[in-house]
C-alpha cells in the first residue's frame, strides 16, 4: 500500500509541479493585487487597502456588471442544458446511423477558435446578416432587427461555443445508467416519461452538474465573445478585466475584479455540489 502510494505521488508530482509553477502562483501574485493601492507610475504601491474591492461593491456601474455576468452565466448554463440533454440522450442511447454524423457537428465548434465561432455569428446576426436577409425574405419584418450588440447575441453565442463542455458529461452521466432500470420501470407501469424524470433524470444527475459547472464557468469568465457581439452594450467581468489591465493599466482593480469573478465562480460550483450531496438518491 505504502509503495503505490509513492508511486501515484511520483507519476502526480510533474503535473504537480508544473500547474504550481505556472499557474497557481502567478496568479496567486496576481489575486494580491486587489489589496494594494494603485499608482498612475509603478501600477502598484505595497500599500495594504481594501479600497478596490470598496469601488467594486459601493460604484453602481460595477455592481451591474456582475449582476450582468451572472445573469449571463445563468442563462447560458439553462439554455445549454435545454439543448445539450436531447442530443447527449441520442448520442449515449440511440442506434442510429446519423449518430456519428451528429457526433462530429458536437465536436466540431471544438477544432476552430473562439474568435473564429464568433466572428460567424457577426456574419449570422448583422443587419446584413443571414438571420435578418431571412426574415425579410420571407415578409416577416421589413427592416433589419438590431440582433448585434444585444445580451440576446452573446448568450446565443456563448450557448454554440460551450454547448460541447454540456453535452460530453451528460453522455458520460447517460451512458454509465443500466439499461434495464427504464425497462424494469417499464414493466412497473411507469410510462416513458415518468421513467425518465424518476430514473433517467435523476441518474444523470451528475452529469449535469458537471456541465453546468463549466459552462457556468467559462461563460462567466469570457472576453472575446461579448466584446465581439456585445459591444459596449453588453460589460462583463472577463472584459473588465481584460480593459483594467491593458489599457487602463490599474492592475489592483483588474485584481479586485478577478477575485470576485473567482469567488462567485466557487461559491456556484459549492452551491451545485452540496445540491447534488443533498438531493434524494432514485430508489
Amino acid at each position: 500500500m505504502q509503495s503505490s502510494r509513492k508511486l501515484l505521488a511520483a507519476f502526480l508530482a510533474p503535473a504537480a509541479l508544473l500547474y504550481t509553477v505556472f499557474l497557481l502562483t502567478p496568479v496567486s501574485f496576481f489575486l494580491a493585487f486587489g489589496v494594494m493601492r494603485y499608482d498612475a507610475i509603478d501600477l502598484f504601491q505595497p500599500v495594504l487597502t481594501l479600497a478596490n474591492f470598496g469601488r467594486i461593491v459601493l460604484d453602481p456601474f460595477y455592481r451591474s456588471i456582475i449582476l450582468l455576468t451572472l445573469k449571463i452565466a445563468a442563462l447560458t448554463t439553462v439554455f445549454a442544458l435545454l439543448v445539450g440533454y436531447p442530443v447527449a440522450y441520442v448520442l449515449a442511447r440511440g442506434q442510429s446511423a446519423w449518430r456519428g454524423v451528429l457526433m462530429f457537428l458536437v465536436v466540431a465548434p471544438l477544432m476552430t477558435g473562439e474568435i473564429v465561432r464568433t466572428y460567424g455569428w457577426i456574419v449570422m446576426l448583422g443587419s446584413e446578416g443571414l438571420v435578418n436577409r431571412f426574415l425579410i425574405a420571407l415578409h416577416i419584418i421589413h427592416t433589419p432587427l438590431q440582433l448585434l450588440n444585444t445580451q440576446t447575441a452573446v448568450v446565443v453565442a456563448l450557448v454554440h461555443i460551450l454547448l460541447p463542455f454540456m453535452i460530453f458529461p451528460l453522455i458520460s452521466a447517460l451512458a454509465s445508467q443500466d439499461a434495464d432500470l427504464v425497462k424494469a420501470a417499464d414493466t412497473l407501469g411507469a410510462g416513458r416519461l415518468r421513467a425518465f424524470i424518476e430514473v433517467t433524470l435523476p441518474l444523470s444527475r451528475t452529469g449535469i452538474m458537471i456541465g453546468s459547472l463549466l459552462v457556468f464557468t467559462l461563460s462567466a469568465g469570457a472576453v472575446v465573445t461579448p466584446a465581439l457581439l456585445g459591444g459596449k452594450a453588453v460589460q462583463m467581468l472577463g472584459q473588465t478585466i481584460y480593459d483594467l489591465v491593458l489599457h487602463t493599466l490599474n492592475w489592483p482593480l483588474a485584481s479586485a475584479c478577478a477575485s470576485i469573478l473567482l469567488v462567485l465562480q466557487l461559491c456556484f460550483v459549492t452551491i451545485q455540489i452540496r445540491a447534488n450531496r443533498r438531493a434524494p438518491r432514485p430508489g
